[in-house]
């Protein structure tokens, strides 16, 4: 990795630190279990993403090889847990809930294209699968936030596409 891929490494860690930031904030004020479980979630797979993306920045600092094939930050969140530990609390809308989880996607698509930008500008292979599977990690972050925000807004709905219920009266 060239030196010039230490700022982008610097970066990517103040995206996630501001990540990390944002969702604590949000996980204090949520007003809605499922809410608060997301963001606190999203806390600790961005602190993965901050301890893989040091690896890398000590070895450019070290001017090690970086030969290591990386597929993921070891943190498997379990979105239907979440969803599940919810149903003991009505799914209540909160405007403010809901307008943080669209802020939080906002910020994820913006790491998603970072990630992907880097990972178009470098001919190494394995540092171009590094930032696709943190791009691929965050994509699934914006994915789950997604889900979340469906859940709030109509959770009869959410319920019929996820259980996948049939409307043929069988």
């Amino acid at each position: 990795m060239a030196l010039k891929g230490e700022s982008a490494l610097k970066k990517a860690i103040q995206l996630e630190k501001d990540g990390i930031e944002f969702y604590m904030k949000s996980a204090e004020k949520a007003k809605n279990i499922l809410v608060k479980n997301i963001f606190q979630g999203l806390i600790k797979e961005e602190e993965f993403h901050i301890k893989m993306i040091n690896q890398i920045y000590e070895k450019l600092k070290k001017n090690e090889t970086f030969k290591d094939w990386y597929t993921g930050s070891g943190f498997s969140g379990n979105l239907e847990k979440v969803f599940q530990d919810s149903l003991t609390e009505k799914a209540k809308r909160s405007k403010n809930d809901i307008e943080a989880l669209k802020l939080a996607l906002d910020m994820e698509d913006k790491s998603v294209k970072y990630y992907e930008k880097l990972a178009s500008k470098t001919e190494n292979p394995f540092e171009k699968r590094f930032y696709m599977t943190l791009s691929y990690e965050e994509r699934g972050h914006y994915l789950r936030i997604m889900d979340s925000i469906e859940y709030l807004s109509d959770p009869a709905g959410w319920y019929f596409i996820k259980q996948g219920a049939m409307v043929d009266g069988g």
